[in-house]
C-alpha cells in the first residue's frame, strides 16, 4: 500500500546484536497511511462496542498466552531484566482486559430538560484517526495504555514506537490483526521524529504522545494548527520526601525500587529523595548499604540493566559530571554482576549529594540509575523543595503520622502521589499523568481514558411534536 524507500535496524544495547530490520515510514509516505486509516474509520467507527471489546479481550488473551515470548522480546530491545519485562507484559494485558469490559458497560448519560416531554442524552462518540507516538522505557504497557481505549472508541490508530522498539511494536501490531481488528483500523509506522511530525500534519484528530517536554511541546504546537485534541504525558523529577518519623529501612527499599529499577529509565523515577535533617545520616546510610549489594550488569535477574543505547549512557554520564562540576559528590554505587559484553550500554548506578535542590542540575529530569539526596528542615521545607520542579508528575510521602502525610499531599503539585509506598507503580485501573510540564490535563491509562479518546454528542428527543 505504502512505498518505502529505506530501513531501520535496531541492536540490543545487552550486547550490539541485531534484533531486527524494519521499513520506515518516509514523511511522503505519510498521507496514504492516514487516508487508509480513514476509510478503515468508517465501518469500524460503527461497529458495537461489545464487538470491539470482544476484539480487545482477544488481543489480551493472545499477549497473555505468549507473554513469556514477548517478554524476551523486550528484553532483547531495551535490555530491561527478564523479570521487569515479564511483568510490563501482564500490564498490557490487563489494560486490555479492563477496556474490554466496558463493551458491556454504561456509555453515557440521561440530563433533565427544563422543557416538558424533552429527553436528553450524552454520549461519546468516536474522534476519527488518532496517531499514537510513544517511547521506549516500557514498549507494551505503553501501546496498551494508548491504543486499547482509542480502538475502543471507535477511532482507528496509527502508532509511532520509538525507534529503539521496532519489533515489540511490529508484533503488537500483528497480534492485534490476529484478534481481528480489521486492516487499516490499527497500522505500525516506523521512522524518527520526522515520520511523527508527518503523522500530526497529516491532519489527525487527536494525537497521543509519551515522552519529553520539549518534544512534548512541539506535538501540541503542530496538534494545535488542526485543532487535534492532545493526549500529553511528559516528564518528571520526582520527589521523595522521607520525615524524620519514617519507616527508614522500609523508606530506603523503596528508594532503591523507585530510583534504580529499570535502569532510572522511568518519567516516575525518584530522582529527588528530600530527607529531614534529623534522619539524613542515618538514611544515607542506610541507603550505602543497600545500594552497594544492588546488582547492575546485563545478566536477567539484575536489578540495574542497561540502557537504551550508547547515546543515553553518554547523556547520563555527561550529567554526572555537571553535577560534580558544580560541587556535587557522585558516589558510584551497586555490585557488577557477570561479564558484560563490550558492546552492552552500561552505566554504573549513582547517589549524588550536595546539590542545591533550584540549581539546574539539582531540578533536571534524566534518564540513568542515579537519585539526589537533599536535606529539609521543617514539613513546609520539603514542600517548597519538591515543588520547585517545573515538573509535577509523580511524588512519594513518608511518614508514620499519616495526618501529617496528608497534610504534606495536600500541598504537592503532582498528579499521582503515594504515601508510604513508591513513585511509581500506577495500576491500570488509575488515572496517569501528571501536572505543570508533565502534561497537559489528560491521563493515560482507567477506564476514564476511553473519554481521551473520544467525543461528546448530546441528543435530545422532543416526545409529542
Amino acid at each position: 500500500m505504502v512505498a518505502r524507500a529505506s530501513f531501520h535496524t535496531w541492536l540490543s544495547p545487552l550486547d550490539g546484536s541485531e534484533v531486527v530490520t524494519v521499513p520506515v515510514t518516509l514523511p511522503s509516505d505519510v498521507p496514504a497511511v492516514v487516508a487508509s486509516a480513514r476509510k478503515a474509520f468508517e465501518s469500524w467507527s460503527v461497529t458495537t462496542l461489545e464487538s470491539r471489546g470482544r476484539i480487545i479481550r482477544t488481543v489480551a488473551q493472545i499477549l497473555e498466552s505468549r507473554s513469556e515470548e514477548l517478554a524476551k522480546i523486550v528484553r532483547q530491545e531495551t535490555g530491561k531484566p527478564l523479570g521487569a519485562s515479564l511483568g510490563e507484559i501482564g500490564g498490557a494485558v490487563e489494560m486490555g482486559y479492563l477496556v474490554s469490559s466496558q463493551g458491556r458497560h454504561e456509555m453515557g448519560s440521561l440530563l433533565p430538560s427544563a422543557i416538558p416531554g424533552r429527553q436528553v442524552r450524552v454520549q461519546r462518540m468516536p474522534l476519527g484517526v488518532a496517531a499514537l507516538i510513544v517511547t521506549y522505557n516500557a514498549p507494551f504497557p505503553n501501546y496498551a495504555w494508548k491504543a486499547f481505549p482509542a480502538l475502543m472508541a471507535g477511532n482507528a490508530a496509527i502508532l509511532k514506537p520509538s525507534p529503539a522498539t521496532p519489533l515489540s511494536a511490529m508484533v503488537f501490531g500483528e497480534i492485534l490483526q490476529e484478534a481481528g481488528v480489521p486492516e487499516g483500523v490499527f497500522q505500525v509506522v516506523h521512522g524518527s521524529g520526522e515520520t511523527a511530525a508527518a503523522l500530526i500534519d497529516a491532519g489527525v484528530e487527536l494525537v497521543s504522545f509519551t515522552g519529553s517536554y520539549p518534544t512534548g511541546q512541539k506535538v501540541v504546537e503542530a496538534s494545535a494548527r488542526n485543532l487535534a485534541k492532545t493526549v500529553i504525558e511528559l516528564g518528571g523529577a520526582n520527589p521523595l520526601i522521607v520525615c524524620d518519623d519514617a519507616n527508614l529501612s522500609a523508606a530506603v527499599d523503596v528508594v532503591i525500587d523507585s530510583a534504580f529499577s529499570n535502569a532510572g529509565q522511568r518519567c516516575s523515577s525518584a530522582s529527588r529523595v528530600i530527607v529531614q535533617d534529623g534522619v539524613y545520616d542515618a538514611f544515607v546510610a542506610r541507603l550505602m548499604t543497600a545500594a552497594e549489594s544492588m546488582t547492575w550488569g546485563t545478566e536477567p535477574d539484575v536489578l540495574v540493566s542497561t540502557l537504551v543505547d550508547s547515546q543515553s549512557v553518554e547523556a547520563f554520564e555527561s550529567y554526572l559530571a555537571q553535577a560534580q562540576s558544580v560541587g556535587a559528590t557522585v558516589d558510584r554505587v551497586g555490585a557488577l554482576k557477570g561479564a558484560p559484553a563490550p558492546e552492552a550500554c552500561l552505566a554504573q548506578p549513582a547517589i549524588i549529594q550536595g546539590l542545591a535542590i533550584d540549581s539546574e542540575s539539582g531540578m533536571a529530569e534524566f534518564f540513568g540509575p542515579a537519585t539526589r539526596l537533599f536535606r529539609f528542615s521543617r514539613d513546609e521545607d520539603a514542600i517548597r523543595m519538591a515543588n520547585t520542579s517545573e515538573f509535577g508528575l509523580t511524588a512519594a510521602v513518608w511518614s508514620s503520622d499519616i495526618a501529617r502525610a496528608e497534610r504534606i499531599v495536600e500541598q504537592l503539585e503532582a498528579g499521582v502521589i503515594n504515601i508510604n509506598g513508591p513513585t511509581h507503580g500506577a495500576e491500570i485501573n488509575m488515572p496517569f499523568g501528571g501536572v505543570k510540564h508533565s502534561g497537559n490535563g489528560s491521563r493515560d491509562a482507567g477506564i476514564h481514558s476511553i473519554d481521551q479518546y473520544s467525543d461528546i454528542k448530546v441528543v435530545s428527543t422532543f416526545f409529542g411534536a
